[in-house]
Parts: structure tokens; C-alpha cells; sequence
């Protein structure tokens, strides 16, 4: 093996070797977040932490199921990825493909036209309509796929930063902890 093809190798032996350490070191971040004073709760192993990059909204899709609280709180790198994220629950549903009526004009005799569906994201829950609230607490009423959407705004610049030439961190970590228990029964 010559001299070079051992360098090139070293080097990307090395570049993988931090890319993994960066990973490992948000992967666990979701274990930092504060746990819900109702000790029923449970940890749900769909808890994930992340690396995130400021300004680009990153998901993590999980499933509810019927019968179930669930309690979903965040905890991130104020350092990096600033003093709150925007956050929203959504589901995702299949709804009909909206057509120009025009276009779908069909003749006499023609078979009619496969219907074709779209994913339409409908918003269940968004913390800025909550004072920026890091955590929410739900019942399921039926078992879905829904995604938790999360966006870090970042820090705000720092003029004395940018005369300096100096460039802000723009990926931080992120934990999305979850939490469950059997929705009590209560009334009558």
C-alpha cells in the first residue's frame, strides 16, 4: 500500500470517526429533558435526540396509540440553537388531489379517471399559539402517525461577532422526550 493511499484512508477512518462522535453525542439528549412530575408517566422508546441545523425543520414521525396520555417535552442547545424552538404536532392524512376543474373534463365513453390522493399535513398542535411551551400534554383517541416538527431559530447575530469574522454555530443538539401511560378513567 503506498504512502498516500495510507493517508486517504487514515483520513476518512478519521472524518467518519467524528461524524460518529458528533452523532452519539445528541443521540442521547432526549435523556436531559425534564421528566413529568405524574410519576404513571413512562418513557416511550420512540424518544429520540438529534443533531439539528438552525433554521431547517427537522421531524421525528411516531405512532399513538388509542387509550393512551401521551406527554412530549424538548430539550435543546440554548448555546447553539437559541432561547426556544417553534414547535408543532401534525398529522399527515390522505385527502383527494385538487384538480382545475377544467382539466378534468372527461368524455362520453372514456373510462373514468383513477381518483388520486395527496398528503395534506393538518396542524394538531403549535407551541407558539402556547408561549413557546416546551412540552405538551394529549390523549389519543385513535391510533395515528403523527410527526413531531421542530425549527431552532438560533441566536441572534452578534454585530462585534461578524466585525470579527467570526461565524456562528449553526447545528446543535436536540431530545424529543416522550412519555405514555393508560389514559385513567374518570367521570362516570
Amino acid at each position: 500500500m503506498t504512502m498516500q493511499l495510507r493517508i486517504l484512508i487514515t483520513g476518512i477512518g478519521a472524518a467518519l470517526a467524528i461524524g460518529a462522535a458528533a452523532q452519539s453525542e445528541c443521540g442521547e439528549y432526549w435523556k436531559n429533558a425534564p421528566r413529568s412530575n405524574d410519576v404513571r408517566f413512562t418513557v416511550n422508546g420512540q424518544s429520540r435526540g438529534a443533531s439539528v441545523q438552525v433554521g431547517v425543520p427537522t421531524e421525528l414521525n411516531i405512532i399513538i396509540y388509542k387509550g393512551q396520555d401521551y406527554r412530549i417535552s424538548f430539550v435543546y442547545d440554548e448555546k447553539v440553537l437559541g432561547d426556544h424552538v417553534v414547535a408543532r404536532i401534525i398529522e399527515k392524512v390522505r385527502g383527494p388531489l385538487k384538480r382545475n376543474p377544467a382539466s378534468g373534463v372527461q368524455t362520453k365513453g372514456a373510462p373514468a379517471a383513477k381518483p388520486e390522493y395527496e398528503e395534506v399535513k393538518k396542524v394538531i398542535w403549535d407551541n407558539q399559539e402556547h408561549d413557546m411551551a416546551d412540552a405538551v400534554e394529549f390523549s389519543a383517541t385513535s391510533t395515528k402517525r403523527i410527526a413531531v416538527e421542530i425549527t431552532a431559530p438560533g441566536l441572534p447575530e452578534d454585530p462585534k461577532d461578524a466585525k470579527k469574522g467570526k461565524v456562528a454555530k449553526d447545528i446543535g443538539c436536540l431530545g424529543i422526550l416522550i412519555e405514555h401511560m393508560p389514559t385513567p378513567n374518570i367521570g362516570f
